[in-house]
């Protein structure tokens, strides 16, 4: 059986998280960034809600549908997180002829399954390497941010188990997406965007490639605060290791700063695997608890996901 400071080890030195600290440089010179999964431009009634991602090139390299399949996933968890209903999709792709053709196959894929409308592709047919990297844009009525946890909120996590491992790199998937048809996955976008409308979410943000853990310490650190989390309460698939849980890339995998008690059975509903796992305070520390035993993850006082300070 794993220890929990194993556990802890695997997921602090784990590449996805650590990658994380190249953001602040950048962040320095473009000025000030709310660390969250999309941004907004409020409009009134609705506000416009946009994000965008690069794939890892060893993804692309192997396995390019795939690669160009996700370019549309993760930047639909990316605005649905936030409340907003993803309309269109655009992408600038680089390799060779036959992997460009893979990914435009993959999107294809995406665009159908998720029913969004290709605005606008560019393409490097002349690089010296392999790279997707897309947008997704989507309208809210209301929209999630990811800084506004605070002290006394549940940490709700939601995630499908309905799916298999499959390990494209350094990232291990945990797809849960192909197999699923478009109603299926509307009825859970549709789950998470109603609970931002009715105001059962304070704040949220998705699990993506810095692990559970890591995806956490950064809706804490955007937010100013720290959390207490028990490992055995958060939603995982049956046989799989913690240690290895924890540095995967769940297809739907969300988190939820709440204080209603009824958003658990309402993504239950809709087919997600989802628990109160703890609750976020004010100490800036994340630690977890496993059985007895409690851990320290990460010191948000002293340490910064992004390499702000």
């Amino acid at each position: 059986m794993e220890s929990l400071s194993e556990i802890i080890d695997v997921a602090k030195n784990f590449k996805g998280l650590k990658r994380k600290i190249e953001i602040g440089e950048i962040t320095a010179i473009l000025g000030e960034h709310e660390y969250d999964d999309a941004g907004f431009i409020d409009l009134g009634d609705v506000s416009i809600v946009m994000s965008t991602d690069g794939i890892t090139e060893d993804l692309v390299k192997s396995d390019p549908w795939f690669a160009g399949y996700y370019s549309v996933l993760v930047n639909v968890n990316d605005v649905v997180v936030k409340g907003a209903r993803p309309m269109g999709y655009v992408n600038v792709m680089s390799g060779t002829r036959e992997n460009r053709r893979k990914m435009a196959e993959g999107i294809r894929a995406g665009l159908d399954k998720y029913g969004l409308k290709l605005l606008k592709g560019h393409t490097h047919p002349d690089s010296s390497y392999e790279a997707i990297d897309a947008a997704v844009v989507g309208i809210a009525r209301r929209v999630a941010k990811g800084n506004t946890a605070r002290p006394g909120d549940n940490i709700v996590m939601a995630i499908d188990l309905e799916g298999s491992f499959g390990v494209k790199g350094w990232v291990k998937c945990f797809d849960s997406t192909l197999k699923k048809g478009t109603s299926e996955l509307r009825k859970m976008i549709d789950s998470i965007i109603s609970a931002v409308e009715s105001g059962s979410v304070k704040a949220s943000r998705d699990i993506s490639a810095p692990g559970i853990l890591g995806s956490l310490a950064m809706l804490c650190e955007a937010s100013s605060v720290g959390a207490e989390v028990d490992a055995d309460k958060i939603p995982r698939p049956g046989g799989t290791g913690i240690s290895e849980w924890f540095i995967s890339y769940p297809a739907m995998g969300f988190i939820f700063a709440s204080d209603d008690e009824s958003l658990v059975s309402k993504l239950r509903a809709s087919g997600f695997s989802a628990e109160i796992v703890g609750k976020f305070n004010e100490t800036k520390r994340i630690c977890v608890r496993l059985g007895g035993d409690r851990r320290l993850f990460m010191d948000l006082s002293r340490e910064s996901v992004f390499g702000t300070h």
